[in-house]
């Protein structure tokens, strides 16, 4: 799974938990829903960055 399919599931998870915090107009929902994917995207890019830093790293 790419970090793209990835975030997509965390977003289906989070809605259908949390279905009231979903806006009932379209656009402010898509707006929601892609500016909540664009963080978990960028929390799993970091995550996985900070992990491949670290296992490259001549830490002992």
């Amino acid at each position: 799974m790419d970090f793209n399919q990835l975030a997509l599931e965390f977003v289906k998870i989070y809605y259908s938990c949390h279905p009231k915090q979903l806006p009932e107009d379209k656009e402010k929902a898509f707006q929601e829903i892609s500016k909540l994917h664009g963080k978990f995207k960028a929390h799993l890019i970091d995550k996985a960055t900070r992990k491949s830093e670290d296992f490259f790293s001549d830490k002992l």
